[in-house]
């Protein structure tokens, strides 16, 4: 059953009182703001609360953050299922290691091919914080796969893309490059525009950059994974900025929409 807005800004509000507020030295996350830094992982626990009693599951026990850092978002789950399995995966083995010294999680190396990281499987949710704005659409489709993987059925994957807020953003706020060389950014804002997804990567990395994609071709993109549905769309959702997708793994075979 899913929580009104008062009660889950409620609940939100219980486990942000709880949450541990210390900050790695080396936390690339933290921008010297604790307000913005904490806020961002109160986002992350709302969407995912919210995800989580809007299809009815219980509080999960296995609990994939793909793509950790040093526990922005982990710090949130740990208060808010404490009985629960959390699995650190991020490409920074330092930033592993916090998530396992200071909230006892599973570590996992990450790679920038996603066939090459370790398989889990039983997982009942999965984060997926800033990932997929990072990559081109060839290598969604494998994250996505993963996912369908390591899920168990009726499990939930919460994941946030960059949408129209950030094509917004990247026409009318002149700083907001995100890191992008001018001609680039030209060039995803118009494939974005002609067809629904642009990416281009940052100076001197190939690969690795920022991706801009509308809700519609988004939700068709994950459409694609196996035995996983779209079953929430909110734009903006995570911290004023990107848009969060909830999926579901279809507890009976394939649940499939056709567009």
């Amino acid at each position: 059953m899913s929580l009104q807005g008062d009660e889950l800004t409620t609940l939100v509000d219980k486990v942000m009182s709880t949450v541990d507020r210390t900050i790695a030295e080396n936390d690339s996350m933290y921008g010297g703001n604790d307000e913005h830094y904490f806020g961002v992982g109160r986002d992350a626990l709302r969407a995912t609360l919210d995800a989580l009693h809007g299809a009815g599951r219980p509080a999960p026990a296995r609990v994939l953050d793909f793509g950790s850092g040093y526990g922005r978002v982990m710090r949130t789950f740990r208060a808010a299922f404490p009985d629960a399995e959390l699995i650190a995966c991020d490409l920074d083995p330092a930033a592993v290691a916090r998530c396992v010294e200071a909230y006892g999680a599973t570590p996992m190396a990450a790679s920038v091919d996603v066939d090459l990281i370790e398989q889990v499987h039983d997982v009942d949710l999965i984060w997926c914080g800033s990932v997929l704005t990072h990559l081109d659409a060839p290598q969604w489709t494998p994250v996505l796969r993963y996912f369908s993987r390591a899920l168990k059925p009726g499990g939930i994957a919460v994941v946030t893309t960059h949408g129209r807020r950030v094509a917004w953003r990247m026409e009318n706020v002149a700083e907001r490059t995100y890191g992008l060389t001018e001609p680039v950014l030209n060039r995803v804002l118009a494939a974005y525009y002609a067809a629904g997804f642009g990416y281009g990567d940052y100076p001197g990395q190939d690969g690795y950059g920022i991706s801009l994609s509308k809700p519609g071709w988004a939700a068709d993109k994950v459409l694609e994974a196996p035995d996983l549905r779209l079953v929430g769309y909110r734009e903006a959702a995570w911290d004023q900025h990107q848009d969060v997708l909830v999926l579901a793994k279809d507890a009976n075979a394939m649940l499939k929409v056709h567009r």
